[in-house]
């Protein structure tokens, strides 16, 4: 049965590597064969399905979900990029803040924001995307794994060391994730500069649409100047005037309530505008709509339809007195799709942006998530409880839609982690975990701080093949059993091993957001080799020295 299970687990884990079958089919396989051999029963196998962590992951997706959606990172993150001039500078102010965030919520959709963030940066003051995406990626994962609610990989090692009675809380992963980062951010700051060094991509763009933006009453522009908002000129948009109740107020003029600012752009810079959290838009989406018939109508005739609001046109000409001719393209608003379906003037249509920031919200969803993460770090409630009513709470407030919340979830990852319980589940019942143990025990002859420097090298080297999530299912058992064999802190490996878990910095198929700076930064499979090992090594090297100052 070990033999079989330990087959089970490593052509699963090859597959997983691989990536030639998503990771979630080779994990259902895993659990099929294993339950149809006997090693587990279905329920066993599939206990990752109603287990606490897993429900606690999709909780946090909507709370993270909601405070984005209000658009607070961006705001933020414009104001400490302002008047920044090189790479060292942009990491310099960004790390730390983006770094406390990343304790708090997912990742993920926090580098999603700042890829768009840092290319404008891109194109304002020349300083290369690429010095900075992977840097603070890296930073990012470093951070998340300080808390319990920091990474999925934290809270998937605390629900399967529950039932071992190992209680691992909000701030369990601290004494040794916070040290560790620290230095990983120092050696962020020095080695960025050094071995990420590029221009800034150069590129003539044609401004040749036309958008009239609205403030709404209430909206973050209101008694500002565009300049200072970081919306008044970038190469991808140009304010041309501000109309203000059929007078002309020059684009350096104050904004007030109800301003329509006039804008040079090109479609992307549309874009940008329209997921500016400064006018205040509606909570709508953004369609790209052809024209389809010609009824000597202009564009503003789209508006015929109350629910339909025409944001830009690719025109010199104000838009209404741009035509609608067939074929013409412009950019429009609406709460459904169905209006433009039932339309006369439109053809084809296509969502080109999502909807609109709600920064109204803003405080709202900033108290929900610290209620979240006061309440548990006070140990008040089951975790899982208290994310979940923070989600509940996310839609009664009306920060998020139910869909919104629905659409938040994750189902792959929520599906892989699921699916990895399933396999620690396998390494426990075959056996398997034990044997492992054995193998770390005998490499490190019996030395507790050999121990530990064997699971940080193993944990890491895992980490950087397969899913975080995997490592931690695989992993949490063999550190409970070591721990009883040599008499260390369960904690204390548990920690060591979810710090580690993060160092994912040699491979860009090992987590989410290396994928994502990948393209946008033009990073080869070598780039992150090349940078990562550095890091690597010493991030090992602290956390294994953190933790075994801790264990004496």
């Amino acid at each position: 049965m070990t033999i079989l299970a330990a087959v089970i687990v490593l052509v699963t884990l090859i597959v997983m590597t691989t990536g030639r079958q998503p990771a979630v089919l080779a994990l259902i396989c895993a659990l099929v064969v294993a339950g149809l051999a006997g090693i587990a029963t279905p329920a066993q196998l599939f206990s990752g399905l109603s287990n606490g962590g897993v429900i606690t992951i999709a909780a946090m997706l909507v709370i993270a979900k909601g405070v984005l959606h209000t658009g607070v990172i961006t705001r933020v993150t414009y104001r400490l990029l302002a008047g920044v001039h090189s790479a060292g500078q942009v990491l310099l102010r960004l790390i730390p803040p983006v770094g406390v965030v990343s304790a708090l919520i997912n990742t993920t959709p926090i580098v999603a924001m700042l890829i768009p963030a840092t290319k404008e940066l891109e194109q304002q003051s020349g300083v290369p995307a690429r010095g900075v995406l992977l840097p603070i990626a890296h930073a990012t994962t470093l951070a998340g794994s300080a808390t319990l609610i920091g990474t999925s990989s934290n809270l998937l090692i605390a629900g399967l060391a529950a039932p071992a009675g190992v209680d691992l809380k909000m701030f369990s992963f601290v004494p040794i994730a916070v040290p560790v980062a620290l230095v990983g951010w120092l050696v962020l700051l020095i080695a960025a500069p050094l071995m990420l060094r590029g221009r800034a991509a150069q590129t003539e763009r044609k401004l040749d649409w036309r958008a009239e933006i609205p403030v709404a009453a209430g909206a973050n522009a209101v008694g500002r100047t565009a300049a200072v908002l970081g919306v008044r000129a970038t190469p991808e948009f140009e304010l041309v005037e501000i109309q203000r109740w059929g007078d002309i107020v020059g684009p350096d003029g104050t904004v007030k309530a109800d301003d329509v600012l006039v804008y040079r752009a090109t479609e992307s810079g549309v874009r940008m505008l329209w997921g500016s959290p400064r006018f205040g838009h509606a909570d709508q989406a953004l369609y790209m709509v052809s024209i389809a018939n010609d009824e000597a109508a202009s564009i503003r005739d789209l508006e015929e339809s109350e629910d339909v609001q025409v944001v830009a046109a690719q025109s010199t000409k104000r838009l209404r007195d741009t035509a609608a001719l067939p074929g013409e393209m412009c950019l429009v608003t609406t709460s459904s799709v169905t209006v433009l379906a039932d339309h006369p003037l439109v053809g084809l249509w296509q969502q080109v942006a999502g909807k609109a920031p709600q920064t109204a919200k803003t405080w709202i969803a900033l108290a929900i998530l610290v209620g979240v993460v006061t309440t548990a770090a006070l140990n008040m409630a089951p975790i899982e409880l208290i994310a979940v009513a923070g989600a509940t709470l996310m839609v009664l407030t009306g920060v998020l839609t139910p869909r919104a919340a629905v659409r938040a979830l994750n189902w792959n990852i929520l599906a892989i982690i699921a699916g990895s319980i399933g396999l620690g589940v396998i390494v426990v019942n075959s056996g398997l975990g034990e044997h492992i143990s054995s193998a770390i025990l005998k490499l490190s002859t019996g030395s507790t701080v050999l121990v530990m420097l064997v699971i940080a090298v193993v944990t890491t080297v895992l980490t950087n093949v397969v899913t975080n999530a995997a490592a931690a299912a695989i992993l949490t058992p063999v550190a409970l059993t070591v721990a009883g064999a040599t008499g260390l802190d369960p904690i204390l490996l548990l920690t060591l091993i979810g710090t580690c878990i993060s160092f994912t910095f040699l491979n860009p198929f090992s987590h989410q957001s290396n994928l994502m700076v990948m393209k946008p930064g033009g990073y080869s499979i070598g780039t992150f080799v090349r940078f990562g090992i550095p890091l690597t090594v010493i991030s090992v090297a602290s956390a294994f020295g953190v933790a075994w100052l801790m264990s004496r």
